[in-house]
């Protein structure tokens, strides 16, 4: 049985290269994640785990664009998820797109090449928080 309120990395992410990184990196800290491919997975997400990290990919076929800016704010809305960091990524093409992910509340928004390179990283903050708060 799973325990409660585990925590979590949540992914929107639809593109296979960026997903299979990220499941690489997740497997290689040990920690879990959750790829969300709908807002009704996402409201799951909310209520079954508590998210240590939130990455967004902008152009997401569902959940891009405005929508990732309704999941944000949904996210730092409920209160055991509103500490969650947050990340979204875009096409650095589309400096429209990427501000207005920052005015919805990410807590960091970068072009696809960076999220690329500093992704490991992230991660790796993910896990220290969560095997901190285990």
């Amino acid at each position: 049985m799973m325990k409660e309120d585990a925590s979590r990395v949540f992914v929107v992410c639809s593109d296979l290269m960026f997903s299979a990184g990220i499941r690489e990196a997740g497997i290689s800290r040990g920690v879990t994640l959750e790829f969300i491919d709908s807002e009704e997975k996402f409201d799951e997400a909310l209520e079954k785990f508590r998210a240590t990290l939130f990455m967004s990919d902008l152009h997401h076929h569902k959940l891009g664009g405005e929508r990732a800016g309704k999941l944000v704010k949904k996210l730092k809305a409920n209160q055991k998820n509103q500490d969650a960091y947050t990340i979204a990524w875009g096409k650095h093409t589309e400096p429209e797109l990427l501000k207005s992910a920052s005015q919805a509340g990410f807590d960091k928004v970068v072009p696809r090449s960076l999220f690329v390179k500093e992704m490991p990283e992230y991660i790796r903050q993910a896990a220290s928080r969560i095997h901190v708060s285990e």
